[in-house]
């Protein structure tokens, strides 16, 4: 028999021997009340007490005439002696001891029969240090969220819910649906120092006009371009070559090849369709230069009275079905558009971003000042933590939740979506899902390897000398019958 197979059967015999030991203690405990009180009736405490330890002294020797002066019959004191010996018949015939293997055997038929947990006796073998010690280095504990976690959680997500009502709102004033709702004063404010054209005489607007001279590109043409639903106010919007994170590749392609890459719109079928269009212009070859002018091009537009769109919106326009949320049926592509020619553009993108900005910054404070003050250390890798990624994701799907409220109690204004806020739940969204379908499994199975020789060797011969200090004591037999 190898050591596992040993210890495996040693833990059957302790938990049923254990349990078997429970319901003595309490069948004893309830007859030494029983006893008390019929003693109480007719003696004084003095005297119950001596009686006691004589009766403990000389139990296997008590029989019913020494029971009489307690004033309970013998028919009595047999319903008793039956009723306990009945509820623990089982219990002492699976004491009996012929071999090892009818022990272990016997040991497992008390434990099924009793519902007990055949391995849960193991903790009995250790002290108390040693099981909270094992208890917090579980990886369940080691993730486990505790009252402050929380508090900032839910801290974070309604501060990011106030700062999306208060702050970021919507581009501009406007009326919808008949009632007035306050653009956002962030936006006005960017709008006013991000503005490169009405004779705005700012150090932005020089540079953004000195950089619209340098910086032609093909996909920025409008007349002539083939495109069915382009004009001067949505042609940023349609071209994938100004969207600040497509451009980089759509825009350069473009440059590259003197083409332009831009999504149609049907104004009677409402549908938008991609197309790429051949310009009869001369093709640059120099990539260096092309990426220059690509990144000039867009700062020159960012200051413009629509600027360019926010970062993958442009992207919105593909998606020809009708909104459920919309009132006259229009497609998420139309509402997309619509968004945009009434302020929905980068700046304002930045001003959406100041929501997730407040999640970020208090709650990676927060795990900052925790981990410096458990560890010492302020170094940890956030994205490595299934921990701290759950508590980012819970604080922004709070912001998201208060930005629909936002979304409701503007009569459904579409401008009220904080695009930036979606942006990060979904960031948090796509890791979390990962971890909980692919990783945790894995992260278990490393958890437990991580349990080293040392450690084993400890418990070992922590439970070594546990037993063999029990085993070398003496005890007074007991014979049950």
């Amino acid at each position: 028999m190898d050591e596992q197979e040993f210890i495996f059967q040693l833990r059957l015999v302790v938990n049923s021997q254990r349990s078997i030991l429970s319901d003595l203690s309490d069948a004893l405990s309830e007859m030494a009340a029983r006893v008390s009180n019929a003693l109480t009736a007719s003696k004084e405490i003095t005297d119950l007490q001596r009686m006691m330890e004589d009766v403990e002294a000389g139990v296997e020797f008590l029989d019913v005439e020494d029971l009489q002066k307690w004033n309970a019959d013998e028919e009595t004191l047999k319903k008793i002696y039956e009723k306990r010996r009945d509820r623990f018949s089982d219990g002492i015939q699976s004491l009996r001891f012929i071999n090892w293997q009818q022990f272990v055997r016997d040991s497992k038929i008390y434990c099924t029969q009793k519902g007990m947990d055949s391995l849960l006796p193991w903790e009995s073998m250790l002290s108390e240090e040693s099981i909270a010690e094992l208890n917090s280095a579980t990886l369940d504990s080691k993730y486990r969220w505790d009252k402050w976690d929380y508090a900032f959680v839910g801290a974070a997500g309604v501060a990011a819910s106030l700062t999306d009502y208060l702050l970021v709102g919507i581009p501009k004033t406007m009326t919808y649906r008949g009632i007035k709702h306050d653009g956002s004063p962030i936006t006005a404010f960017l709008k006013k120092k991000i503005n490169s054209e009405n004779g705005t005489d700012t150090w932005f607007a020089e540079w953004a006009r000195t950089l619209e001279d340098l910086c032609k590109v093909p996909y920025d043409r409008v007349g002539n371009s083939g495109i069915a639903g382009i004009s001067g106010q949505t042609h940023r919007l349609q071209t994938l070559g100004h969207d600040p994170i497509l451009g980089m590749v759509f825009g350069v392609l473009d440059i590259l090849k003197g083409t332009v890459t831009a999504f149609s719109y049907d104004h009677l079928s409402g549908k938008h369709s991609l197309n790429v269009r051949i310009l009869d212009e001369e093709a640059s070859s120099n990539l260096i230069e092309i990426v220059l002018r690509q990144l000039g091009h867009l700062i020159s537009d960012v200051g413009t009275e629509k600027g360019i769109p926010a970062p993958l919106f442009t992207l919105f326009q593909g998606f020809n079905i009708p909104s459920p949320f919309s009132p006259k049926g229009r497609t998420i592509g139309e509402i997309a558009r619509w968004m945009y020619t009434n302020g929905y553009d980068l700046r304002h993108f930045i001003t959406m971003g100041i929501a997730p900005a407040v999640i970020e910054i208090v709650l990676r404070a927060y795990i900052m000042l925790r981990q410096y003050s458990e560890t010492g250390d302020v170094q940890f890798m956030l994205a490595d933590n299934p921990k701290y990624r759950c508590m980012l994701l819970t604080s922004h799907a709070i912001a998201c939740a208060g930005n629909a409220g936002k979304i409701a109690l503007m009569q459904g204004n579409p401008l009220a979506i904080n695009y930036a806020e979606w942006l990060a739940l979904v960031r948090y969204l796509g890791p979390s899902v990962k971890y909980w379908i692919f990783d945790r499994t894995r992260m278990h199975l490393a958890h437990i390897q991580k349990v080293n020789e040392a450690g084993w060797d400890e418990l070992c011969r922590t439970t070594d000398k546990l037993l063999t200090e029990v085993c070398g004591r003496s005890y007074s037999t007991i014979e049950l019958r």
